[in-house]
């Protein structure tokens, strides 16, 4: 067995090279996009909340995330310690489950908007109860990351091993469970939504048509792009990671298999797209095919130093259109 304490130096750089842009374009648009909802009073609706909830929970995903990640990667070593193996699973995992959980909550407002009765959205306590669902619910289901993952100390030779496993018998049927939870789930909620979107949009398109109206039949194609996107995102980032995992813990007899260079630099490409890529990609899903935030883009301070537009112009653009 090959002894080492950090990765090699080759290794280390290729790695960071991939993920530090990710982080840091990922707390960019989050951070804009806050910025933006926060700023602006125009925008703080239950719709745009729910938005902000998901941007929160990418946010922090970004932000804490890649301490636990880097750490576990970088050094042979685990060299967080007990509470860093437990607290570990229960922080991505819960962070993960409440951001899908956003989601849906979303895909449930938007259908509300469109095709349920007004009755049916979410309003002030309505919104504010299901932020609160999404982080309890998302939590709870990621405790078992704590509760099943134990940190050891051994002496190997003349070295002091330490390291952080989980109870396989248990946690191989829970991930079945939780890759349910954190990609079919919300794939299926997601699709059903933005379908009866455009069952109900389709009906209205043949009526606009005839009355030589085509305000419902571009909002008709914006939905369509929007749901093309996400169903993208989520094939990119999320099934790569899902098909991993299957064959991870489908293998037996796993810690005696000496898995191939190319197969563990494809399980940490997947799980950097389904952590941490997916958390920087939902800005643009969720922002930037929102009409009104790419209006309100335009007044964020954040944009205007990185891109130096004078704030003069920035005002005649963007004031009329928020008083629209």
């Amino acid at each position: 067995m090959e002894l080492w304490s950090t990765i090699p130096e080759s290794e280390l750089i290729t790695k960071l090279c991939v993920f530090v842009p990710i982080i840091l374009f990922g707390l960019l648009g989050n951070g804009i996009l806050l910025e933006v909802i926060f700023s602006n009073r125009t925008l703080r609706t239950p719709s745009h909340l729910l938005i902000a909830n998901l941007v929160v929970t990418d946010f922090l995903t970004l932000l804490v995330c890649p301490i636990f990640f880097m750490t576990h990667d970088f050094f042979q070593n685990y060299l967080l310690g007990p509470v860093g193996c437990k607290l570990e699973g229960l922080i991505e995992g819960g962070l993960l489950v409440t951001s899908v959980l956003g989601m849906c909550v979303i895909s449930y407002d938007r259908l509300s908007a469109v095709v349920l009765s007004s009755g049916t959205r979410l309003k002030g306590r309505g919104t504010v109860a299901a932020i609160a669902f999404c982080w309890i619910v998302g939590f709870s289901i990621a405790m078992p990351l704590s509760l099943y993952r134990h940190f050891k100390v051994r002496n190997w030779k003349d070295l002091i091993e330490m390291y952080c496993y989980e109870d396989r018998s248990i946690l191989a049927t829970y991930w079945e469970f939780l890759l349910v939870m954190l990609v079919w789930v919300p794939l299926g909620v997601m699709l059903v939504a933005y379908t009866l979107i455009i069952v109900k949009l389709d009906r209205y398109e043949r009526n606009a048509l005839r009355r030589q109206h085509p305000m419902v039949v571009r909002y008709k194609s914006r939905v369509a792009k929007t749901l093309y996107i996400v169903l993208l995102a989520f094939i990119v980032v999320r099934v790569p990671f899902t098909i991993m995992v299957f064959v991870y813990y489908n293998i037996e007899h796993i810690e005696y298999y000496q898995f191939s260079e190319s197969f563990i630099f494809v399980w940490w490409l997947a799980k950097v797209a389904f952590i941490f890529l997916n958390a920087a990609v939902n800005p643009l899903i969720y922002g930037l095919t929102n009409k009104t935030f790419k209006k309100a883009l335009r007044g964020s301070k954040i944009l205007q130093c990185l891109c130096r537009l004078p704030p003069e112009e920035v005002r005649i653009v963007f004031i009329p259109q928020l008083n629209r």
